[in-house]
């Protein structure tokens, strides 16, 4: 919305009138580097209805399988406890059952965005591999990432661990000291003076 002045007689003029219908596409831009090397990058598009139902879909059927091996996992601990001397045996264990609120969710989001679930799938599953090629060619990666509510969810969290990745810890209200945050205003100046606004998905992917 822009802000326009006008005198009492001329409310209705074209002149001050601005149109409120956004007329141009917004994308977020997920990209990854290290010193020499290049990493992947994605561009999250606006999420569907479909997606979404898929998303939901694809997250009941993960929250199964973990409640299904969390039980499995229980069930094997309770059996092993029945081999220890019943004076060292701690069964105070419900506190670590797994329950509904241990499933994953995707939250709100009433102002769109990206969460967990979209960080994980649509950029982890690239920067992972990628961060683990390094590791192979001798290159000791550590993944730095700010405390976006997506960085720090319990599905990318769950993730990298599971991959073994080493993070850099981001306490609140820490200086900024993430490299790619002092690149983000280059490149803005960069599409702003080579590109035109766009108008639709495509033009602005392109």
């Amino acid at each position: 919305m822009q802000r326009a002045w006008f005198l009492p007689d001329e409310k209705y003029d074209l002149d001050v009138k601005h149109d409120r219908v956004q007329k141009y596409c917004k994308l977020q831009f997920y990209g990854a580097f290290t010193y020499n090397h290049k990493g992947p990058c994605y561009i999250y598009g606006h999420e569907k209805e479909d997606e979404k139902v898929a998303a939901e879909a694809a997250l009941a059927r993960e929250n199964a399988e973990r409640r299904k091996q969390a039980t499995s996992a229980q069930y094997h601990a309770r059996a092993a406890l029945q081999e220890i001397d019943p004076n060292d045996r701690n069964l105070r264990s419900r506190k670590h059952q797994y329950t509904k609120k241990d499933d994953y969710t995707r939250g709100a989001r009433q102002r769109g965005g990206i969460d967990g679930y979209r960080y994980r799938e649509k950029a982890l599953k690239k920067v992972v591999p990628w961060l683990k090629d390094l590791r192979r060619q001798g290159i000791n990666t550590i993944l730095l990432k700010d405390g976006a509510l997506a960085h720090t969810s319990c599905i990318t969290k769950d993730y990298l661990s599971v991959h073994q990745i080493e993070r850099l810890p981001w306490p609140r209200h820490s200086p900024d000291v993430n490299a790619p945050e002092h690149a983000w205003p280059w490149i803005r100046r960069h599409i702003t003076k080579e590109m035109p606004q766009s108008t639709c998905k495509d033009k602005c992917q392109r």
